[in-house]
């Protein structure tokens, strides 16, 4: 019987239907779905339908949207919901996020990330990651808004100037 299957796959691989290049291909691919799933990429999503959902109904009571049309409303959430599930749905985006990720990392480094994601400080992490990174991005607009801009502001401020004098200086 292993002769057997040691000559199908030599033939297969003689007749250039398997090769070494397509198994690693296909393993790598693998791995960085297996990498994606654990790093809780399929619902990486989910504030996308949030954020329609409050779209639509923003837009909803800025028309005088009343609870008398609120099958309007829910007939138009669902279209939407439609329209993501089909857009972004794991199943859509899955082959784009693994292409992303390929070129970035072997084979081995997506087993071993798997293996941290799995372990506890990984769940940890995933189950706080969005809220530390949701935190992590007020930190910067906090800091821009407060820090930054204002000295930007000051800069755009003095070139106006500054180009000004040149400008009249010219005249």
């Amino acid at each position: 019987m292993r002769n057997l299957v040691l000559l199908l796959c030599w033939v297969l691989l003689g007749a250039g239907m398997l090769s070494p290049a397509m198994a690693d291909e296909a393993s790598h691919r693998a791995s960085a779905e297996r990498f994606l799933r654990l790093a809780n990429a399929e619902g990486m999503t989910a504030p996308v339908y949030a954020q329609v959902s409050r779209l639509i109904n923003a837009q909803f009571s800025q028309l005088g949207g009343s609870l008398q049309y609120e099958a309007v409303l829910r007939q138009y959430q669902q279209e939407a919901r439609q329209i993501l599930d089909r857009e972004l749905a794991w199943e859509a985006i899955r082959d784009e996020l693994i292409d992303l990720y390929l070129p970035l990392f072997s084979e081995e480094e997506f087993d071993q990330l798997a293996e941290f994601y799995q372990s506890p400080a990984g769940r940890k992490l995933m189950q706080h990651l969005p809220q530390l990174t949701r935190d992590s991005m007020a930190i910067s607009r906090v800091r821009v808004e407060e820090r930054v801009e204002p000295h930007i502001q000051q800069l755009l401020e003095q070139m106006a100037e500054d180009v000004e004098a040149r400008q009249q200086g010219l005249r």
